[in-house]
């Protein structure tokens, strides 16, 4: 299964972020450790959510600046660099916990959103 989403406008508003639907076993803890954020940070972006008894299917805002992709079979780091057309420099900026030679299956690694 891959994270993998955009930034998104939605039910509940512009979301400056991305949006995440609740799935089973999924924890404020554990979206926060996926996007890379606080836990404080997802309770501030997500006033009207039930944030201490999330159901399957509620979706919270989460104020990423790099977007969240795991690591398929097959996937190589030029392959990531050509696909999300990012250089070396801005792939380590967003990663500085990889050895990105060691690009393991079902890993997640971050990609540096476009401004503009």
């Amino acid at each position: 299964m891959n994270y993998f989403v955009r930034r998104q406008d939605n039910e509940y508003g512009n979301c400056d972020g991305m949006l995440h639907e609740i799935k089973e076993r999924d924890s404020l803890y554990k979206v926060s450790r996926l996007y890379g954020v606080t836990l404080n940070d997802l309770m501030e972006k997500n006033p009207t959510v039930d944030v201490y008894n999330l159901t399957i299917g509620d979706k919270l805002c989460v104020p990423v600046k790099h977007i969240p992709y795991i690591i398929q079979s097959g996937d190589t780091l030029d392959w990531l660099l050509e696909h999300f057309n990012m250089d070396y420099d801005m792939f380590r900026k967003a990663n500085p916990q990889l050895a990105p030679w060691t690009l393991e299956e079902n890993s997640v690694v971050y990609i540096p959103q476009n401004e503009g």
